[in-house]
């Protein structure tokens, strides 16, 4: 080796280091970020889950006192109709 090549090798090889290092440190940071997006997914999956699931019965209990209200009211007024002697008109449908 030329004297010239001695006198540079020092700093190529300190540079050379220094990029392994900041290619390494920039790969695990990679792998570490993307190892908590993967959680932060998971976690809003489940959370995601749990809140269809909590907005389901509640439109189901919607529905089921809309039912049940709903048929109270067909009752009340078939009994208001029975003790005010109305009648409801009936539906003539052609061909019946």
């Amino acid at each position: 080796m030329g004297a010239q090549s001695q006198l540079w090798m020092p700093a190529v090889l300190s540079l050379f280091g220094t990029l392994v290092v900041v290619v390494l440190t920039a790969w695990l940071n990679t792998r570490m970020l993307s190892a908590q997006i993967d959680a932060l997914r998971s976690e809003v999956r489940s959370e995601m889950r749990a809140l269809e699931e909590h907005v389901g019965r509640q439109i189901a209990e919607l529905e089921l006192r809309l039912t049940k209200q709903i048929s109270e009211r067909a009752h009340r007024i078939e009994r208001l109709e029975e003790t005010r002697g109305l009648v409801r008109p009936s539906v003539r449908r052609a061909g019946f």
